[in-house]
């Protein structure tokens, strides 16, 4: 257990390596979901919002069933957008896990 405490604290003040990142082996995309995943969920609810308030004129009035659709689009529309977001990121988590893992199994050398 002290084993595997100090090679995680070894690695998280390694820092950023551009060496890690030209090679794949530091991964950015965990961070860039988070942040297009907040940014999407606006996009998806304030399109629901505008279709649903813009009238007879908007998607509302198009749409069968009108606001109950577009209501039902702002919710199931974040929720699916909320469930692929979370998959990729557990692709990312796995990869973390088992980078973890090589790292803690590694043989240690005896000079």
């Amino acid at each position: 257990m002290q084993q595997q405490i100090s090679i995680q604290s070894q690695q998280s003040n390694k820092g950023f390596n551009w060496a890690d990142y030209f090679s794949f082996r530091k991964m950015i995309t965990l961070q860039v979901i988070q942040v297009v995943y907040a940014i999407v969920a606006v996009i998806i609810t304030l399109g629901g919002l505008i279709a649903l308030f813009s009238g007879s004129n908007g998607l509302s009035a198009i749409v069968p069933g009108g606001g109950f659709t577009v209501f039902l689009f702002i919710i199931f529309g974040n929720l699916l957008w909320r469930i692929w977001c979370e998959l990729t990121i557990v692709f990312f988590r796995i990869n973390s896990t088992l980078n973890n893992i090589d790292a803690n199994t590694k043989p240690e050398r005896r000079d």
